[in-house]
């Protein structure tokens, strides 16, 4: 029995958990493009509140720069799951299929040891 993968998830493209990935996928989406929207709506008012009004929002641009910080995050993931990443591919390029998909698997174990290794440092930096 064979199973079907998805051009860009690499998951069974039916059960339990494809819905789940396709939900959190489609999430991740609207709040990254909520994220753009409120970015927009928050840098023209303040512009409009500075300029206009001789009234800046003394608080507009650290939210905006929190703001960005996460659609940085967002992003990222939304790129990674499309497999859009910005990447070198002037070497990936002429490999074959077989060893394409290898380095491609090397690339996501090397971003998932360097986040792992992040863990501690940053639980350790939140608690102060």
């Amino acid at each position: 029995m064979a199973v079907e993968m998805t051009a860009t998830t690499s998951v069974p493209s039916h059960g339990a958990f494809a819905r789940f990935d396709h939900v959190l996928g489609r999430t991740v989406e609207a709040l990254a493009a909520a994220l753009v929207v409120a970015e927009l709506v928050l840098l023209g008012a303040a512009t409009a509140a500075r300029y206009v009004f001789n009234a800046p929002l003394i608080w507009s641009d650290e939210l905006a720069t929190v703001l960005f910080v996460w659609l940085a995050m967002l992003g990222a993931v939304v790129a990674l799951r499309r497999s859009e990443h910005m990447r070198l591919t002037a070497f990936v390029r002429n490999l074959s299929p077989a060893w394409r998909a290898r380095t491609d698997a090397l690339g996501l174990m090397l971003v998932c040891t360097v986040l792992a290794a992040l863990v501690m440092p940053s639980w350790h930096h939140q608690r102060g």
